[in-house]
């Protein structure tokens, strides 16, 4: 694969990716960073980075996925790209949960959130604040972990039938 394209490198780390194969997918992710930064792409170079951030979480690679996504947020805040800036943090805080070191994961997604919302990105925000429940729920934190579902709920764009049945419930007061 040495020597393709940036776009080829990228589109054959998602499909190794979709067929399963994590660690393979961010070897070919990171090659793809690498084209794209020598061609002078920071940007897609540093979504690259993220992909393989995930790749490697997904392949048990906590540690790794942490050090992928160093600078990331950095370059898409210099080109305001709010979203990838959001999505950035949020990666980097599903790799300290992954690490175990909850509350700089809980502090990263409360980041994450922030940015996500202030892009517009309700559906993103949505699933970063169900991850900071997740957490909130496994140290037992409950009220941490119901505000968390609540805002959750509220902010999907287009809920399932089972979001909207929740959101019923907790309107009239059944679910708290």
């Amino acid at each position: 694969m040495n020597g393709s394209s940036p776009a080829v490198l990228a589109d054959q780390g998602k499909k190794e990716y979709e067929k399963g194969n994590h660690r393979a997918a961010a070897s070919v992710f990171l090659q793809a960073a690498q084209a794209f930064e020598t061609a002078g792409d920071r940007l897609n170079g540093a979504e690259m980075r993220n992909n393989q951030s995930v790749a490697l979480l997904q392949a048990g690679r906590a540690g790794e996925a942490l050090q992928a996504t160093e600078g990331t947020e950095a370059i898409f805040e210099q080109a305001g790209d709010l979203k990838r800036k959001g999505i950035a943090v949020s990666n980097r805080a599903a790799a300290l949960e992954g690490l175990k070191r909850w509350d700089e994961a809980l502090a990263e997604y409360e980041r994450a959130a922030s940015i996500l919302e202030e892009a517009g990105e309700g559906d993103m925000h949505s699933m970063v604040r169900k991850a900071s429940a997740n957490i909130h729920m496994k140290r037992g934190h409950l009220t941490d972990t119901q505000m968390d579902i609540y805002d959750s709920l509220r902010l999907v764009e287009k809920p399932s039938f089972t979001q909207r049945l929740m959101k019923f419930l907790m309107r009239i007061g059944l679910v708290r």
